[in-house]
């Protein structure tokens, strides 16, 4: 049986909302298109991101917003407001940020911004091999930020558990069990 995309939630943010209608400090999920969309006002900054977190898809609307960053009301993975990079586990990537304009009291939301780059590892300071103690989310989230920095090295989970380390996104790791 196929899954149905539900409808895009709130107001069309392409079109336009008064500034007045997101009070300092608050937040509001609409769409762009057909892609749902929060919109975090911090000051006279307005932040739009991706509305549920990366890592069990929980409702960044109903987090907290901290020191410049989106924290995760389930799990507090925390995310940065203007970026949407992933900077704490269990979060396991980037949130898709967006382009906003204010204008005449009136704040638009069109395009998406493009993904950040990062500054690439010091290969002369960067070791051949990097291992990481559990494969759960929190190695996982290790793993995958290596990854993203384009780490190029071999990237080895020790684990007990009986299942195989995650392994998706971040590339080929050496799975060496732990022996009782």
């Amino acid at each position: 049986m196929a899954e149905e995309k539900a409808a895009p939630t709130g107001p069309d943010l392409s079109k336009g909302i008064p500034l007045a209608s997101l009070k300092e400090g608050g937040m509001l999920v609409g769409h762009v298109g057909e892609e749902d969309v929060l919109l975090v006002r911090r000051g006279a900054d307005i932040y739009a991101l991706a509305p549920h977190c990366t890592h069990y898809h929980g409702p960044l609307a109903e987090g907290l917003v901290v020191d410049g960053t989106l924290r995760c009301p389930w799990h507090h993975a925390c995310f940065d407001l203007r970026s949407g990079e992933a900077l704490r586990a269990p979060a396991i990537s980037p949130l898709d940020t967006w382009k906003v304009e204010q204008r005449d009291g009136t704040v638009f939301v069109r395009e998406k911004a493009p993904k950040p780059s990062h500054k690439p590892l010091n290969k002369s300071a960067t070791p051949g091999k990097i291992v990481i103690a559990g494969g759960g989310a929190a190695g996982f989230a290790a793993a995958e930020m290596l990854r993203r920095l384009s780490y190029q090295g071999e990237v080895v989970m020790l684990s007990d558990d009986t299942a195989a380390p995650s392994q998706s996104a971040a590339g080929p790791l050496t799975d060496r069990r732990l022996q009782q």
